[in-house]
């Protein structure tokens, strides 16, 4: 059985500082450690607070791994590289795991909330979705970048707070409904974007990170997360599928970065490769999509042939429109945009201001809905 010695030292540095292609389970293999890979990783960290502590740093080793490849600067870089040059997401998801755990090191998500004494009854629905983070937009009755859109969304954010406060909520179940980030599915769209596409995938799962720890500091959470056709990796729309789509890596990039917060729980509840989510609600059975495969009239009829089930609430977006309506006994809400009025929608003078949505669920039904900007 093997143990640490000095070349599994310089191994897992080496990992850590990008010098080395090594993935932690070769190493784990090439050194037949009896932990897995996860634990190897996570104490890697401690050897290299301790080289750090200690200014190790200009060792013959060190400097000859440094000549041997340039060191890559940061998880956005790293990013776009393995963007460009891999076809599998989860390739991608795995030489990022190094980098979150290093922001979680920096910047942990831990849990601050006290337990409620007495629960309420009542619950919160939060509809995040269609935020088109990177994308921008300047037009007579709007403007969007980057800027505008954490300063909405953490408006939105407070706001959410503050209902969920004001109806004594026991828990806030998040609904992710895609479109989270611009995407590059066509010309117009990439000439919009202030951000490249690796950027827009890592600072988005961050911002989503950011909000949905604060939530977790008043109530507890659960999150859901379905794709969205902006997170496509196809441009062509013939070529797409649900398995190869960007929104698997902001989706392991939550359950990583909050991964220390109790009071999050990252859902497994999706259907056809995270294109549909399903949970329960105060009772109630609660179906989310993202709206681009679904007819708003025959949304009930669809979704539930899929799901096998009856569905009290539906939630989607695509829209950028905010609405309630009701097919027989099912409650459908179609959720907004984060930046309303892009060129797009100018050209074709549609204009419905942003907001994001959120439900307050009791063992009654869907008590009220609000249009949070």
């Amino acid at each position: 059985m093997g143990e640490i010695n000095k070349e599994l030292i310089l191994d897992c540095l080496s990992k850590l500082d990008k010098i080395s292609d090594e993935t932690w389970e070769s190493l784990v293999d090439k050194y037949e450690l009896e932990w897995n890979s996860d634990h190897l990783r996570k104490i890697s960290y401690g050897m290299k607070a301790y080289r750090d502590y200690m200014g190790i740093n200009d060792t013959d080793e060190f400097v000859k791994l440094r000549k041997e490849k340039v060191k890559l600067q940061d998880i956005r870089t790293e990013t776009n590289r393995q963007i460009r040059n891999l076809a599998r997401i989860e390739s991608i998801v795995d030489l990022i795991k190094d980098n979150i755990d290093e922001l979680a090191y920096k910047t942990p998500m831990i849990n601050e909330l006290h337990i409620k004494d007495t629960p309420s009854g009542n619950d919160g629905l939060l509809l995040f979705g269609d935020w088109h983070y990177g994308m921008t937009t300047d037009n007579a009755i709007n403007k969007y970048d980057v800027d505008i859109c954490i300063n909405r969304i953490s408006d939105i954010v407070d706001k959410a707070i503050d209902v969920g406060k004001r109806h004594n909520i026991d828990k806030i179940h998040i609904l992710c409904l895609g479109d989270l980030i611009s995407g590059m599915l066509h010309s117009e769209i990439r000439r919009n974007n202030q951000e490249k596409l690796g950027e827009q995938i890592i600072n988005v799962s961050e911002l989503l990170s950011q909000c949905i720890h604060k939530l977790s500091k008043h109530f507890y959470c659960t999150v859901s997360v379905v794709e969205g056709n902006h997170c496509a990796m196809d441009i062509a729309k013939e070529e797409r599928n649900n398995k190869d789509n960007y929104t698997m890596i902001i989706k392991e990039f939550l359950k990583l970065r909050l991964a220390e917060n109790d009071n999050v729980v990252i859902l497994n509840n999706t259907l056809n490769d995270d294109e549909i989510c399903v949970l329960d609600v105060k009772g109630f059975t609660v179906c989310g999509c993202h709206g681009d495969k679904i007819s708003g009239k025959n949304v009930k009829s669809e979704l539930e042939m899929v799901t096998k089930t009856n569905l009290d609430v539906i939630c989607y977006g695509h829209v950028h429109q905010s609405k309630h309506y009701q097919l027989y006994d099912t409650d459908v809400f179609v959720n907004s945009s984060l930046i309303s009025t892009d060129n797009y929608a100018m050209d074709k003078k549609l204009f419905n201001p942003y907001s994001q949505s959120m439900l307050i669920i009791s063992e009654d039904g869907v008590e009220c809905n609000y249009a949070l900007r």
